[in-house]
């Protein structure tokens, strides 16, 4: 048995949060690797900006703020190198690198990495290809995808086609308005009775039963100028909630359309539909090309209009739904968290602390 320490300043979270409140890819991460290897045996700790110290499956959390006492055999980092200095008695210390690795090489951060000398541990092969050779442990680096829970994993094929329904699950901000442009121009005219429903709106209030046109003040910049009323009409927003109930949305869709972001690193809420058995469109930005298998589970589209015509082909083509559908069941369940967890003691705990 190993002594871990995990520290994350991503937000005020610990391994309860996961039931009571929507969470990011990070912090939902966190929590199920720690308790993955909790599970196995390991002797885990979470430092994150969690309010009071409590024991949740097998995980303590404590405030990064009162620290761990004593020492510990490894100390994961999550993705800032100033953590690396949160437990200062660590035997070894790993970088676990789930955002794109640009802050690793300002001044500060790079002058961090050289004196602690982490393990960098990837969760994609994009964060590598972007990693500078003349960074610290670039050599050594090991690419450890993320679990996914067993709750989207092994389901059986739909024994019909969903409704023409396409949904959106990610940060508004990573290019939603982008979609919705093209959605207005390009797919509803295509399918006019296609409807587009928007998870991710966590950080907007809501009253349950508004539309777009009624509540469109509170995130109007995600519309285009002078959206014409069908548009509205197609766009269906919905507030946070469980993962249980996204999940379930997920799979209740016809397909997955997401314009991607440079910050993507994995792109969970991809992985995840592909689990399930959405297909998905996506463009070729950051790691989406590593998410979806093109012409297979989906597409990754180069243009606006390519984008347009295979979201619409999905959206109305049962044959083509039905083969990307039953691929994705087929080719995109990826590994358990207890499988994860079990290549990160093979590949990172063992090593490090032999």
């Amino acid at each position: 048995m190993a002594t871990i320490a995990f520290a994350d300043r991503t937000s005020d979270y610990d391994g309860r949060s996961l039931e009571t409140r929507p969470l990011g890819g990070t912090e939902t991460s966190v929590i199920y690797l720690a308790e993955a290897l909790a599970r196995r045996g390991q002797e885990v700790t979470c430092l994150t900006h969690c309010r009071e110290p409590i024991v949740h499956r097998g995980v303590a959390w404590a405030s990064l703020a009162a620290g761990m006492r004593g020492p510990c055999d490894l100390l994961i980092a999550v993705q800032h190198p100033e953590l690396l200095a949160s437990v200062p008695q660590a035997r070894r210390r790993a970088a676990w690198l789930v955002w794109p690795p640009h802050n690793i090489g300002r001044r500060g951060n790079l002058l961090r990495m050289w004196w602690h000398r982490p393990l960098p541990i990837f969760v994609s092969d994009y964060q590598v290809g972007i990693y500078a050779p003349w960074l610290p442990g670039r050599a050594q680096g090991l690419v450890i995808p993320f679990g996914l829970p067993d709750s989207v994993r092994g389901r059986a094929a739909r024994a019909n086609p969903p409704p023409p329904h396409a949904i959106f699950a990610s940060n508004p901000v990573r290019n939603l308005s982008w979609l919705i442009d093209l959605w207005s121009r390009q797919i509803l005219p295509r399918v006019p009775d296609a409807e587009l429903h928007v998870y991710g709106l966590r950080d907007y209030d809501y009253r349950f039963g508004d539309d777009w046109e009624e509540t469109r003040a509170r995130y109007g910049r995600f519309l285009p100028d002078n959206c014409p009323p069908e548009t509205l009409r197609s766009l269906k927003p919905h507030p946070p909630g469980r993962k249980e109930a996204l999940w379930e949305a997920m799979r209740a869709s016809r397909v997955m359309l997401y314009g991607g972001h440079r910050a993507e690193a994995y792109c969970l809420s991809v992985a995840e539909a592909q689990a399930l058995g959405v297909p998905a469109v996506v463009r070729p930005i950051a790691v989406l090309p590593e998410r979806v298998r093109h012409g297979e589970t989906g597409f990754v589209a180069a243009s606006d209009e390519i984008f347009a015509r295979h979201a619409a082909d999905l959206l109305t083509d049962d044959d083509l739904w039905r083969r990307q559908h039953e691929a994705a069941l087929t080719l995109q369940q990826g590994w358990s968290w207890d499988e994860m967890a079990a290549a990160f003691e093979s590949r990172v705990i063992a090593p490090l602390l032999a």
